[in-house]
């Protein structure tokens, strides 16, 4: 047994038990991947896969099993290599960061900004996708940290770590009647077509339950990956957007008006999300300081290596 073997059984699996993405992700042959599964399969005396003829199906019960226990070692060694790395080259390296479009565009730019004229020699990535694509982009180790909003946790060889609250804005064309309801209530949006966030995303779920407790039925007719998007298509009359308070820019966005929605929809937590069990580099701690301040290493180092971090109150944290 071997960690090449072990490596290629995880390929496997994060790219959709397809051989042959998995073997070009390793920059090795098929044949070659294809052979190293067989001779560990020989060894350990039982199946990892399930086949029919040349394809891989599924894993079997004692594969699932293996899969855990080799990312487990697979993570080790890469913590072995991040402590030397920050040992002989403490100031270069690869940061790679997953995020929400939002974020990206609304939140990142000082900090990743500052970051950069700081570690000039590090190499820093921004993936993006939705929450649960970043947090599953950090289990995985092919992302250092991910920044987004969750609610709750969705995979547990991640940990949580809550920075910031987020609000929410209707945002509207100008001259729009909802501009005229004082206050603004649940009943008012439901009459106009609604533009948000798609099924994915946290924001999505908040706007779902507070409907819901309302027993109203909102006419949704555009989900979003994005508010830039989103506010596109409110600049086209086609209805009223729903989004973050903070992806709403005044001066470019001066052909729309903003109506402040935090009465009617719970703020949700943006969260530092971090691999359980990490070594995480000098940098990647500094840029996290960079992001929010108040947060400290020891409440870092007490979600990487604690089953049950503790957690700041929603209402308690700062409006980003």
């Amino acid at each position: 047994m071997n960690l090449r073997q072990l490596l290629s059984i995880c390929q496997i699996v994060d790219h959709d038990l397809r051989i042959s993405d998995a073997a070009e992700a390793t920059f090795r042959s098929q044949p070659s991947v294809t052979r190293q599964i067989k001779e560990l399969e020989s060894e350990l005396g039982f199946d990892i896969f399930i086949r029919s003829r040349n394809k891989v199906l599924s894993l079997t019960p004692q594969g699932e099993g293996l899969v855990v226990i080799a990312r487990r070692m697979l993570h080790d060694v890469d913590n072995i290599h991040r402590m030397r790395k920050e040992i002989t080259t403490s100031t270069q390296g690869d940061f790679i960061i997953a995020t929400t479009h939002t974020h990206a565009r609304y939140v990142l730019p000082p900090v990743v900004q500052r970051f950069m004229l700081k570690f000039p020699m590090v190499k820093l990535s921004l993936r993006q996708g939705n929450p649960r694509q970043c947090c599953e982009l950090v289990a995985r180790g092919y992302a250092d940290i991910a920044i987004c909003s969750t609610r709750g946790a969705i995979h547990e060889d991640v940990a949580y770590i809550a920075c910031y609250k987020l609000r929410r804005s209707v945002v509207t064309p100008r001259r729009h009647p909802l501009l005229r309801e004082n206050p603004l209530t649940l009943e008012a949006l439901a009459r106009y077509p609604l533009i948000t966030y798609d099924e994915a995303y946290d924001g999505r779920q908040v706007i779902n339950t507070a409907f819901s407790e309302k027993g109203l039925k909102p006419s949704i007719v555009l989900s979003a990956m994005d508010a830039d998007v989103s506010k596109v298509y409110v600049r086209l009359g086609l209805g009223i957007a729903i989004i973050a308070t903070l992806a709403f820019d005044p001066k470019l966005d001066r052909h729309l008006r903003r109506i402040d929605a935090g009465n009617l929809f719970k703020a949700s937590a943006i969260n530092l999300v971090v691999r359980r069990h990490s070594y995480l580099r000098g940098y990647a701690y500094e840029f996290m300081h960079l992001f929010a301040p108040k947060l400290s290493k020891a409440v870092i180092e007490e979600a990487l290596f604690r089953k049950t971090p503790s957690s700041t109150p929603l209402d308690q944290l700062p409006e980003l």
